[in-house]
This record gives structure tokens, C-alpha cells and sequence, in this order.
């Protein structure tokens, strides 16, 4: 585990999965049903299923992160959830205010970032 890895790698990386596993927590006790609603009036088919297997994604690819067991898998795992979770719930195009469509482009290029580093795990 974390062989060849540096002081700042591990932190990076450590850094990265925490992102991933807090949040993945987080929404999946106390923001379900919000995330469910908005997945719904998004009109994304089984809303639900799609959520809770997002959930699993985020979780399970943030934990093979975090013990650098198949980090290259674990890393694939959440550039697709990051991708299609930023497809969901920033599309930012449909936003009139424009304060609020600032801040989901804000998202959409704040994701950018993290797929990137994500790609420097693999």
C-alpha cells in the first residue's frame, strides 16, 4: 500500500478520497431525498436506482482510493461518477438566474479539476 509514494502523493491522494467518501456519506443520509428530487424532476429514469447506484460508486470507488487497492479502478469509477453526476445536476445551460447558472458552471469546472486529478491516479 502507497508503495513509491511520496509524503505529497499519499497526501493528495488521501485528500481525493476523503472528498469522495465524506460526501458520499453525507448525501447518502442526509440529502437523499433532495438529490431524489431533483434526480426526478430532471427526469432521469429510475431515479432512485440511479442514485443509490451513484452512491455505491462514489463510496466504493473513494474506499480502493483510500487503501490504494486498485487505485487505477477505484479512479475510473469516479471520473464516471463525477461525469455523470455533473451531467445530472449542473447542467447549467437550464439555469435563467444568473448568479445560480454561474455557480453550476462554477461546479462544472471545479469537476473538470477532479477528473483531472483523478487522472493523475491512474
Amino acid at each position: 500500500m502507497y508503495q513509491d509514494h511520496t509524503p505529497l502523493q499519499i497526501a493528495g491522494q488521501l485528500l481525493i478520497a476523503f472528498l469522495f467518501l465524506g460526501t458520499g456519506v453525507l448525501n447518502a443520509t442526509t440529502k437523499f431525498r433532495q438529490h431524489l428530487e431533483r434526480m426526478v424532476a430532471a427526469g432521469v429514469p429510475q431515479a432512485r436506482l440511479a442514485l443509490v447506484c451513484g452512491f455505491a460508486m462514489q463510496l466504493a470507488g473513494g474506499l480502493l482510493v483510500a487503501l490504494d487497492y486498485r487505485r487505477a479502478l477505484g479512479a475510473g469509477i469516479l471520473i464516471a461518477f463525477t461525469v455523470l453526476a455533473t451531467a445530472i445536476f449542473h447542467r447549467f445551460w437550464r439555469v435563467e438566474d444568473p448568479l445560480r447558472r454561474h455557480l453550476h458552471l462554477s461546479f462544472v469546472f471545479s469537476n473538470c479539476g477532479i477528473v483531472g486529478a483523478l487522472l493523475l491516479l491512474m
